[in-house]
């Protein structure tokens, strides 16, 4: 007989019945109960839950996504002392008895390059969500996740987080006020940057640098991250979407990029570099397609990273293959060269040899890597924090993280939007300008 599928309020019920009648003796310390329910909007649903911590994120096709309140364990720290003392951590908690268990968190890009703004994300920060909802695609499960000894003072209160759930989610209006806007660095200063990285890559310091801009927007009033979020998820198909609410300050975005996706000994990466916008019809937009398509300055961007990922990851494989023309992608606002990697992992690799392996690549830090962040953190005089770097999940046998570009920051009455560009011989820096403008434009239109 098929399971019975039943609605969120009915779920909560046999919730709140099966975390009251878990036996608190048992071993091991790790708990999870999943229930099944009927269909439900995440986000609709995260929105009006009263929780400090909040996370949703979504894959590119829209087939999978989970929503998640609360924490039933954080792992997280200021500075990035070593991956495999992170990823030891995150496994020591996930076990066979409960697959569809998962961390979601991230790192940031560059942990000597933090300040203030970024300060509940730290250097990395993982969460075991207390509640969630996952979807695989019209499938959702309720889950509750329970870590450590199940006191009778625990119980009670996670009982009484489950009360406050929100059953009936309301949509809210998309109704923005006026706003003020601060480009760092400004116009002037962007065309300085452009000019000393052209010089240095002249004289052969290096090959490519990834300049970032910060863009700040004020406004009158409080903003509404859920309003600015469902406006980006319209304007942005074909992109990995997530938010991450961490005390008050949210970090939400879309991205075009994959960094890599383990399943067991498989990986899939892509090289994601080279950038023209959209035509405004379709004879145009395929004007722009083959323009991208046959730049000789985007085409020398993009080898860039194909040729980092090869030699990075290459090493780490038994077999990796690359199609040895790139594909164009066309995402929400602009078209992108792709080139998709394929491979076997070697048995002894790990995700923290993988992940130290890969970021940054040269699509959001430049070439060499090391003489690229020296040259980043010293013209970009603002934190990227969690911008560009690695944002995912991991589970049991599988891991998966994305690159957190096309993204912002949002606390309060103010949001910045992060977006670069790559600099390599032949960049023009009104270009490059009018490139990072085009890809901030998807937060700006949501705005007004």
């Amino acid at each position: 007989m098929p399971e019975k599928i039943i609605d969120f309020i009915k779920a909560k019920e046999i919730m709140a019945d099966k975390i009251a009648r878990l036996d608190v003796t048992a071993k091991p310390s790790v708990f999870r109960i999943e229930i099944k329910i009927k269909p439900i909007d995440l986000i609709d649903w995260l929105e009006v839950q009263n929780s400090v911590v909040k996370i949703y994120g979504v894959n590119q096709d829209n087939t999978a996504a989970i929503a998640g309140i609360g924490e039933a364990l954080r792992v997280h720290a200021g500075k990035i002392d070593d991956f495999a003392y992170v990823f030891k951590q995150l496994r020591s908690y996930l076990t066979p008895q409960y697959p569809y268990m998962q961390w979601y968190g991230g790192f940031c890009f560059d942990d000597s390059h933090l300040d203030s703004h970024w300060k509940n994300f730290g250097a990395y920060r993982f969460v075991l969500p207390r509640f969630e909802l996952a979807r695989d695609g019209n499938k959702i499960i309720f889950c509750c996740n329970l870590i450590g000894e199940l006191l009778e003072s625990v119980r009670e209160d996670i009982l009484k987080e489950l009360h406050c759930i929100q059953v009936n989610p309301k949509s809210s209006k998309n109704v923005f006020t006026t706003f003020s806007r601060k480009d760092l660095p400004s116009k002037e200063q962007w065309n300085h940057n452009i000019s000393t990285v052209l010089n240095g890559i002249k004289i052969g310091n290096y090959k490519k640098i990834v300049l970032a801009r910060k863009t700040v927007l004020k406004f009158s009033k409080r903003v509404n991250p859920f309003e600015i979020f469902r406006e980006l998820y319209k304007v942005t198909p074909n992109s990995y979407h997530f938010y991450f609410q961490f005390e008050g300050t949210i970090f939400l975005g879309a991205s075009p990029e994959r960094l890599y996706r383990r399943q067991g000994r498989k990986i899939l990466s892509e090289a994601i570099a080279g950038t023209s916008p959209r035509g405004k019809t379709a004879r145009q937009d395929k004007v722009y397609k083959v323009r991208l398509f046959n730049s000789s300055k985007n085409n020398l961007e993009h080898q860039f990273v194909v040729t980092a990922i090869k030699n990075r990851l290459g090493p780490l494989c038994v077999k990796l293959h690359n199609k040895q023309k790139p594909q164009v992608i066309s995402i929400g606002n602009g078209h992108h060269l792709m080139t998709p990697f394929e491979g076997d992992i070697n048995g002894n690799v790990s995700d923290e040899d993988i992940l130290k392996t890969l970021h940054p690549t040269p699509a959001v830090a430049g070439t060499p890597q090391d003489k690229a962040l020296a040259v980043v953190r010293r013209l970009e005089r603002f934190s990227r924090g969690w911008y560009a770097g690695p944002l995912g999940y991991v589970g049991l046998d599988w891991t998966e993280f994305v690159v957190g570009i096309r993204s912002a920051l949002i606390k309060g009455k103010e949001m910045s939007v992060y977006a670069g560009a790559g600099i390599v011989q032949g960049s023009k820096s009104k270009e490059e300008w009018l490139e990072v403008e085009n890809k901030i434009s998807n937060f700006i239109k949501v705005i007004k």
